[in-house]
Protein backbone atom coordinates (compact mmCIF):
# COMPACT_ATOMS: atom_id res chain seq x y z
CA UNK A 1 0.00 0.00 0.00
CA UNK A 2 2.80 2.39 0.86
CA UNK A 3 4.49 1.62 -2.43
CA UNK A 4 1.28 2.42 -4.35
CA UNK A 5 0.90 5.76 -2.52
CA UNK A 6 4.53 6.58 -3.27
CA UNK A 7 4.03 5.84 -6.97
CA UNK A 8 0.92 8.04 -7.12
CA UNK A 9 2.72 10.93 -5.38
CA UNK A 10 5.75 10.59 -7.63
CA UNK A 11 3.55 10.57 -10.76
CA UNK A 12 1.67 13.68 -9.57
CA UNK A 13 4.93 15.50 -8.84
CA UNK A 14 6.36 14.52 -12.24
CA UNK A 15 3.25 15.73 -14.08
CA UNK A 16 3.21 19.05 -12.16
CA UNK A 17 6.90 19.63 -12.73
CA UNK A 18 6.59 18.85 -16.45
CA UNK A 19 3.64 21.23 -16.87
CA UNK A 20 5.48 24.07 -15.09
CA UNK A 21 8.59 23.61 -17.21
CA UNK A 22 6.59 23.56 -20.44
CA UNK A 23 4.72 26.74 -19.44
CA UNK A 24 8.00 28.46 -18.50
CA UNK A 25 9.43 27.70 -21.94
CA UNK A 26 6.13 28.54 -23.70
CA UNK A 27 5.81 25.05 -25.14
CA UNK A 28 2.30 23.87 -25.80
CA UNK A 29 1.23 20.44 -24.66
CA UNK A 30 -1.83 18.30 -25.24
CA UNK A 31 -3.51 16.93 -28.34
CA UNK A 32 -4.83 20.15 -29.82
CA UNK A 33 -2.24 19.97 -32.61
CA UNK A 34 -4.10 17.00 -34.11
CA UNK A 35 -6.63 19.37 -35.66
CA UNK A 36 -3.93 21.50 -37.35
CA UNK A 37 -2.76 20.93 -40.95
CA UNK A 38 0.00 18.34 -41.14
CA UNK A 39 1.97 20.05 -43.90
CA UNK A 40 3.71 16.91 -45.17
CA UNK A 41 2.89 14.41 -47.87
CA UNK A 42 2.45 10.63 -47.79
CA UNK A 43 3.68 8.82 -50.87
CA UNK A 44 0.83 6.35 -51.20
CA UNK A 45 -2.06 5.16 -49.13
CA UNK A 46 -5.41 3.48 -48.94
CA UNK A 47 -7.27 6.60 -47.83
CA UNK A 48 -7.03 9.91 -49.73
CA UNK A 49 -4.65 12.35 -48.08
CA UNK A 50 -3.21 15.80 -48.85
CA UNK A 51 -0.71 17.94 -46.91
CA UNK A 52 -3.55 20.31 -45.96
CA UNK A 53 -5.29 17.57 -43.96
CA UNK A 54 -4.94 17.41 -40.19
CA UNK A 55 -2.41 15.46 -38.19
CA UNK A 56 -5.22 13.20 -37.05
CA UNK A 57 -6.09 12.28 -40.64
CA UNK A 58 -2.40 11.73 -41.38
CA UNK A 59 -2.29 9.37 -38.41
CA UNK A 60 -5.33 7.52 -39.79
CA UNK A 61 -3.66 7.25 -43.21
CA UNK A 62 -0.55 5.82 -41.56
CA UNK A 63 -2.59 3.28 -39.62
CA UNK A 64 -4.39 2.25 -42.84
CA UNK A 65 -1.05 1.76 -44.62
CA UNK A 66 0.26 -0.28 -41.69
CA UNK A 67 -2.83 -2.50 -41.70
CA UNK A 68 -2.55 -3.04 -45.44
CA UNK A 69 1.08 -4.14 -45.16
CA UNK A 70 0.35 -6.22 -42.03
CA UNK A 71 -2.56 -8.09 -43.62
CA UNK A 72 -0.57 -8.85 -46.77
CA UNK A 73 2.42 -9.92 -44.69
CA UNK A 74 0.32 -12.20 -42.48
CA UNK A 75 -1.29 -13.86 -45.50
CA UNK A 76 1.99 -14.39 -47.36
CA UNK A 77 3.81 -15.53 -44.21
CA UNK A 78 1.05 -18.04 -43.45
CA UNK A 79 1.24 -19.53 -46.95
CA UNK A 80 5.05 -19.60 -46.91
CA UNK A 81 5.17 -21.12 -43.42
CA UNK A 82 2.67 -23.80 -44.41
CA UNK A 83 4.64 -24.72 -47.53
CA UNK A 84 7.99 -24.80 -45.70
CA UNK A 85 6.51 -26.75 -42.79
CA UNK A 86 5.10 -29.38 -45.13
CA UNK A 87 8.41 -29.43 -46.99
CA UNK A 88 10.29 -30.30 -43.80
CA UNK A 89 8.07 -33.37 -43.46
CA UNK A 90 8.69 -34.45 -47.05
CA UNK A 91 10.27 -37.81 -47.83
CA UNK A 92 12.38 -36.13 -50.49
CA UNK A 93 15.83 -35.52 -49.00
CA UNK A 94 16.52 -32.45 -51.16
CA UNK A 95 13.20 -30.73 -50.37
CA UNK A 96 13.49 -31.52 -46.67
CA UNK A 97 17.07 -30.27 -46.55
CA UNK A 98 16.30 -27.01 -48.35
CA UNK A 99 13.34 -26.26 -46.12
CA UNK A 100 15.33 -27.06 -42.98
CA UNK A 101 18.22 -24.86 -44.12
CA UNK A 102 15.82 -22.03 -44.90
CA UNK A 103 14.27 -22.20 -41.45
CA UNK A 104 17.59 -22.47 -39.60
CA UNK A 105 19.27 -19.64 -41.54
CA UNK A 106 16.39 -17.19 -41.14
CA UNK A 107 15.89 -18.15 -37.51
CA UNK A 108 19.52 -17.39 -36.58
CA UNK A 109 19.76 -14.05 -38.42
CA UNK A 110 18.23 -11.06 -36.59
CA UNK A 111 15.13 -9.71 -38.27
CA UNK A 112 16.49 -6.16 -38.48
CA UNK A 113 19.47 -7.40 -40.51
CA UNK A 114 17.16 -9.30 -42.84
CA UNK A 115 15.05 -6.19 -43.38
CA UNK A 116 18.11 -4.08 -44.16
CA UNK A 117 19.43 -6.75 -46.54
CA UNK A 118 16.15 -7.10 -48.43
CA UNK A 119 15.72 -3.33 -48.56
CA UNK A 120 19.22 -2.85 -49.98
CA UNK A 121 18.78 -5.60 -52.56
CA UNK A 122 15.38 -4.38 -53.75
CA UNK A 123 16.42 -0.73 -53.97
CA UNK A 124 19.57 -1.57 -55.90
CA UNK A 125 18.22 -4.19 -58.32
CA UNK A 126 14.72 -2.92 -59.05
CA UNK A 127 14.20 -0.27 -61.77
CA UNK A 128 13.09 3.27 -61.12
CA UNK A 129 9.42 4.12 -60.70
CA UNK A 130 9.38 5.84 -64.10
CA UNK A 131 10.38 2.60 -65.87
CA UNK A 132 8.80 -0.22 -63.81
CA UNK A 133 9.08 -3.91 -64.48
CA UNK A 134 5.79 -5.28 -65.82
CA UNK A 135 5.16 -8.65 -64.15
CA UNK A 136 1.71 -9.10 -65.66
CA UNK A 137 -0.86 -6.93 -67.39
CA UNK A 138 -1.37 -3.85 -65.16
CA UNK A 139 1.01 -5.26 -62.51
CA UNK A 140 4.25 -3.29 -62.10
CA UNK A 141 7.25 -3.66 -59.78
CA UNK A 142 9.80 -0.92 -59.17
CA UNK A 143 11.65 0.89 -56.40
CA UNK A 144 8.36 2.60 -55.65
CA UNK A 145 6.80 -0.72 -54.71
CA UNK A 146 4.37 -3.22 -56.21
CA UNK A 147 1.53 -1.62 -58.15
CA UNK A 148 -1.64 -3.70 -58.56
CA UNK A 149 -4.87 -2.84 -60.38
CA UNK A 150 -7.62 -1.89 -57.97
CA UNK A 151 -11.27 -2.22 -59.04
CA UNK A 152 -13.26 0.97 -58.69
CA UNK A 153 -16.99 0.60 -58.09
CA UNK A 154 -19.18 2.79 -60.27
CA UNK A 155 -22.64 2.81 -61.81
CA UNK A 156 -21.30 1.13 -64.92
CA UNK A 157 -20.44 -1.98 -62.89
CA UNK A 158 -23.99 -2.30 -61.60
CA UNK A 159 -25.38 -1.88 -65.12
CA UNK A 160 -22.96 -4.45 -66.50
CA UNK A 161 -23.81 -6.94 -63.74
CA UNK A 162 -27.55 -6.44 -64.32
CA UNK A 163 -27.13 -6.85 -68.09
CA UNK A 164 -25.13 -10.02 -67.55
CA UNK A 165 -27.83 -11.49 -65.30
CA UNK A 166 -30.53 -10.64 -67.82
CA UNK A 167 -28.49 -12.16 -70.66
CA UNK A 168 -27.93 -15.33 -68.63
CA UNK A 169 -31.65 -15.66 -67.87
CA UNK A 170 -32.53 -15.16 -71.53
CA UNK A 171 -29.98 -17.76 -72.54
CA UNK A 172 -31.32 -20.27 -70.05
CA UNK A 173 -34.89 -19.58 -71.16
CA UNK A 174 -33.94 -20.14 -74.81
CA UNK A 175 -31.81 -23.19 -74.12
CA UNK A 176 -34.56 -25.01 -72.21
CA UNK A 177 -36.73 -25.78 -75.30
CA UNK A 178 -33.59 -26.80 -77.18
CA UNK A 179 -32.72 -29.29 -74.46
CA UNK A 180 -36.25 -30.70 -74.58
CA UNK A 181 -36.06 -31.10 -78.36
CA UNK A 182 -32.63 -32.74 -78.06
CA UNK A 183 -33.95 -35.22 -75.48
CA UNK A 184 -36.98 -36.07 -77.63
CA UNK A 185 -34.80 -36.65 -80.69
CA UNK A 186 -32.48 -38.88 -78.66
CA UNK A 187 -35.39 -40.94 -77.35
CA UNK A 188 -36.89 -41.31 -80.80
CA UNK A 189 -33.53 -42.44 -82.17
CA UNK A 190 -33.01 -45.04 -79.44
CA UNK A 191 -36.56 -46.52 -79.25
CA UNK A 192 -37.43 -48.42 -82.46
CA UNK A 193 -40.60 -47.48 -84.23
CA UNK A 194 -43.53 -49.94 -84.20
CA UNK A 195 -44.77 -48.96 -87.68
CA UNK A 196 -45.28 -51.85 -90.05
CA UNK A 197 -45.59 -54.49 -87.32
CA UNK A 198 -48.71 -56.59 -86.95
CA UNK A 199 -50.25 -57.90 -83.81
CA UNK A 200 -52.24 -61.02 -83.09
CA UNK A 201 -55.45 -59.04 -82.80
CA UNK A 202 -55.43 -58.17 -86.48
Amino acid sequence: MALLVALVLASAWLARNTRQNLEARQIRSGFGFLAEPAGFDIGEGVVPYTPSDSYLWAFAAGVANTLRVAIAGIALASVLGLVVGIGRLSRNVLVRGLCTAYVEVLRNIPLILQLFAWYTVTTELLPEAATPLELAPRVYLSKGGLQLPVPVWSRGWALAAHSRRMAWRSRMALSAPRRVIAVCLSISAVIPSGRGKTTGCE
